[in-house]
């Protein structure tokens, strides 16, 4: 459906957002006379969470992608609804190949057939944005995502209408749908940056290289020459989606079981790998895939997870990343003092905020999350109830997490619905438990080798250099003085051992002295950080031997 103006769009929105409205309440109050005038309304006798599928369906374009987004936000929607909206993760229809050899055409100057050695005319999938087709690139199996044709023109129609609706909302006051603000606001944003194609080429290539080398995960290649805008190529994932593995436990298809146990898939191997990708690419690297529905992830050979379509993705800077390590690991030992005390610190708040009733709330919610264990209280609420149950008692309280960082509580709830879903024996609590640990463990050990802390021992040995004479002078000037009481026994310790130590002592202080003096810039590798270095290799090895001859 082509959008030739806002006008006529907001009329058809509206239409149907009527239409079905009505629909909707005759259904509920008067089930007869809805029967009635079924030849006016859409589709009577269909249960909300139905009604809300088809009635998006009928919006197509954006509508459909917002829908996509609430399916994965069950502290916004009911959980009922959040299923019925998950059909339409791959329920859009594609556009024809034609419109594909001329998007390419006009964003890289080839036809398709002049740039790859073949490409498959029918779409392997299918999206709001875009399509993706199958082609050969030197050898290599390769993706290709084409943006639909006017998805510019319906998406920014949309958008504008978003916004007015927002803005009405707002100056208003109109409370009832004052839980649109957020999740729409946050739609607007994401897509502004799912229209660009290079966007998701970045984000794509920044974790794959951060995460390299790990075995649980794989992100596919980026070929950065033929990404544009409108296209984008990458490395095929020979895989089956996360979506068709649920599809096929539900439905009991005992072919694509068949060929994913001969891949090795194990459920409780694929749970661990979500997980623990998630968290290691959040808490070590500060940037994750936060699309997280079943459709975007694939299961490939020994249960690794593969990643795609990093259209929407989530970015935390080191403070955020450590105090929600620090509240992911006092929620699983049921340390609610540390847990309110950790997301306080990633939230914001003003002189409408209720802190008291925010603690209070918190004890009274978290009472029904645990139960007691031979090693102290255990988390059985699963994370999704945790999670929503807290974004609720913080828009009553107005005490409300930072954007990031709802990012992150939302892509947690996705993945924890995955994981109960197809794998429901799953201990998460235990799981997390144990991970957040190894993340803090892993946390306190990096520190050492931050440049911080470099920096501050730099900083101590500059002192220690530029003082160090002029206090030895000092000291020996009041040792023969007699103004300390040291009595000394040097014995006989002139023999050639002792010089060459002496030797050593001297080449070192004065070769650290003239570093520092010298080069104040890093030259050739030498700079403050070798001389300190320098002076601890040395400062140990004496203390050593100290400490040998003392015995």
């Amino acid at each position: 459906m082509g959008y030739t103006s806002t006008p006529r769009r907001f009329l058809f929105v509206a239409g149907t957002v009527i239409r079905h409205g009505l629909a909707h309440a005759l259904d509920r109050r008067w089930p007869r006379l809805a029967a009635r005038c079924s030849r006016w309304l859409p589709q009577p006798g269909l249960p909300g969470p139905e009604r809300l599928r088809v009635g998006l369906e009928e919006l197509g374009g954006t509508f459909i992608k917002l829908g996509q987004m609430l399916a994965l936000q069950p502290d916004i929607v009911p959980l009922e609804y959040c299923n019925a909206l998950f059909k339409l993760l791959d329920k859009v229809d594609p556009f024809g190949w034609p419109e594909v050899e001329r998007i390419v055409e006009e964003e890289l100057g080839r036809s398709p057939d002049e740039i790859f050695e073949s490409i498959e005319r029918e779409p392997l999938a299918t999206a709001s944005v875009g399509q993706v087709h199958v082609a050969w690139l030197d050898g290599q199996k390769v993706a290709v995502k084409v943006q639909r044709p006017s998805v510019e023109t319906e998406f920014w129609s949309d958008i504008r209408l978003m916004e007015g609706l927002l803005s009405t909302i707002e100056k208003f006051h109109i409370s009832p749908l004052y839980w649109m603000l957020e999740p729409m606001g946050e739609f607007v944003t994401w897509t502004r940056e799912e229209l660009d194609y290079r966007h998701e080429a970045r984000c794509s290539e920044t974790l794959r290289k951060r995460a390299e080398g790990r075995v649980g995960q794989h992100v596919p290649k980026v070929f950065e020459h033929l990404t544009t805008r409108r296209t984008l190529v990458v490395e095929f994932l020979d895989g089956v989606t996360l979506l068709d593995c649920l599809r096929a436990a539900d439905q009991q298809d005992e072919v694509l079981l068949a060929r994913l146990t001969a891949r090795g898939f194990d459920r409780h191997q694929a749970a661990s790998n979500l997980i623990d990708n998630f968290l290691s690419n959040a808490f070590e690297y500060g940037i994750y895939h936060a699309d997280l529905h079943p459709a975007n992830l694939m299961v490939l050979d020994d249960s690794v997870i593969g990643y795609i379509d990093f259209g929407i993705t989530g970015v935390m800077n080191e403070y955020a990343r450590r105090h929600l390590m620090k509240m992911t690991f006092a929620l699983t030992r049921g340390d609610m003092d540390l847990f309110h005390e950790e997301f306080l610190r990633v939230t914001s708040w003003g002189k409408e905020s209720d802190l008291p009733g925010f603690r209070s709330g918190l004890e009274s919610i978290a009472s029904d999350w645990y139960e007691e264990g031979p090693e102290g209280p255990r988390l059985v609420a699963n994370f999704t109830r945790v999670m929503t149950e807290m974004l609720q008692l913080s828009r009553r309280t107005q005490v409300m997490p930072e954007r990031n960082v709802i990012k992150y509580i939302r892509s947690s709830i996705a993945i924890d619905g995955l994981v109960s879903r197809f794998d429901p024996s799953f201990d998460l609590g235990t799981y997390l438990a144990d991970r957040c640990t190894k993340f803090l463990q892993w946390q306190k050990r990096s520190q050492w080798l931050e440049a911080d802390r470099f920096l501050d021992w730099t900083g101590a040995a500059a002192q220690l250099l530029h003082d160090g004479p002029s206090r030895g002078a000092r000291a020996v000037d009041r040792l023969v003085s007699g103004e300390l009481p040291v009595e000394l026994d040097l014995g006989q310790r002139k023999g050639p051992e002792q010089r060459a130590k002496a030797i050593q002592l001297a080449c070192t202080v004065a070769g650290s002295a003239a570093l520092v003096a010298v080069t104040p810039e890093p030259a050739l590798g030498a700079n403050l950080l070798t001389a300190a270095l320098l002076i601890a290799a040395w400062a140990s090895i004496a203390l050593l031997g100290t400490l040998r001859r003392l015995a």
